[in-house]
Order: C-alpha cells, then structure tokens, then sequence
C-alpha cells in the first residue's frame, strides 16, 4: 500500500517569543472513504430495491433491508468520522501559554502536553479480511492527537488531531522547547 499521508505544520515567528503554529492535518485515507461508499452501496441499493418493491415487503425481505440500512447507516458514520476534523488548525504559544482556537492556557496551568494514538490492531487476516484490516490500519495511522492536560480541568483539550504520530511528537517537541 502507498505511504499514506501524516500531515504536518510550519511554525511562523511573530517577534516578542510568540509563535504560530499552523498545523494541517492528514488527509482521510481514500481507500477508507472509498470501502465505505462501495460498502454503503453494496448494502443501500439492494435494500432501496426491496423498499421500493411493494411485492417484496414480506417480513423476511423488510428485515433484510432494515439491516442492510443499520450497515449503510455504520458506513456512512465512519465515512463522517473519517473526515471529521480535518481543517487546519492554529496555535499560538507565547510566553504566557498556548491559545488554541478554543480558548487560552497558561503554562501554570499546563500539567503535561502528550501524544495520543489510536490503539494498536491485531495481526490483520489473510484474504478479504485482511484487505479490510489494511485499510482500516491505514486510517488510523493519521488519527494521533496531540492534548494538554490542565490543572484546573479534568477533561484534556485539543491542541491538533488528524496527524501520524511521528508529526504529532514533533509538533510536542517544538511547542515545549518555547516554554519558558
């Protein structure tokens, strides 16, 4: 399979210790956006087909289509998911903290700044299965998230997601080497 893509960011000075970080997530994989229409499809047309058919709204046949439209209804949640998030995202880390687009962190209350990855798969099959497990494996390799954790909350904030690991933990680095 081809090298997915990780994303990435550039870092812009500003004068006074500020920085901009401009960080550009990952593209979703689009062998994972295309198994999710193929799999929508496969199971969407036959099921539009039986609830159009009014000779073929026997039990069996709705209850096969209610089924096929809960896995077009999954395929599409992971098609939305896939691409969630991906627009690019600024951070701006002066001496006085970290403003996400959200809100801004000072460094005090800064507990620790840390990668998160998605957890690791099994050993993929052989076969079709195998094939899916590929796939799948390469989407989640573009879904690290870089977090803060504060003092003062419990849940951990989002500083950039949608990027490989390796970007991820170099994004880190570059942001605690300007912490004062």
């Amino acid at each position: 399979m081809a090298q997915q893509d990780q994303g990435g960011f550039a870092q812009q000075e500003k004068g006074g210790g500020v920085v901009l970080f401009v960080v550009r997530p990952a593209r979703a994989s689009s062998a994972f956006l295309a198994a999710t229409v193929l799999l929508g499809a496969l199971f969407g047309l036959p099921a539009l087909a039986v609830l159009l058919n009014p000779r073929r709204h026997d039990v069996i046949s709705l209850a096969a289509a209610f089924c096929a439209l809960l896995v077009l209804a999954g395929a599409a949640l992971a098609f939305r998911r896939a691409r969630r998030g991906r627009g690019e995202r600024r951070i701006r880390v002066e001496p006085g903290g970290i403003t996400l687009p959200e809100r801004h962190v000072p460094w005090p209350a800064v507990r620790d700044l840390r990668v998160e990855q998605p957890a690791a798969e099994r050993q993929p099959a052989i076969g079709i299965y195998g094939l899916a497990a590929n796939v799948a494996a390469q989407q989640r390799a573009a879904e690290a998230r870089l977090l803060i954790d504060c003092a003062e909350s419990a849940e951990p904030l989002l500083v950039a997601g949608g990027v490989g690991a390796a970007v991820a933990e170099r994004l880190r680095e570059a942001i605690l080497r300007l912490r004062p």
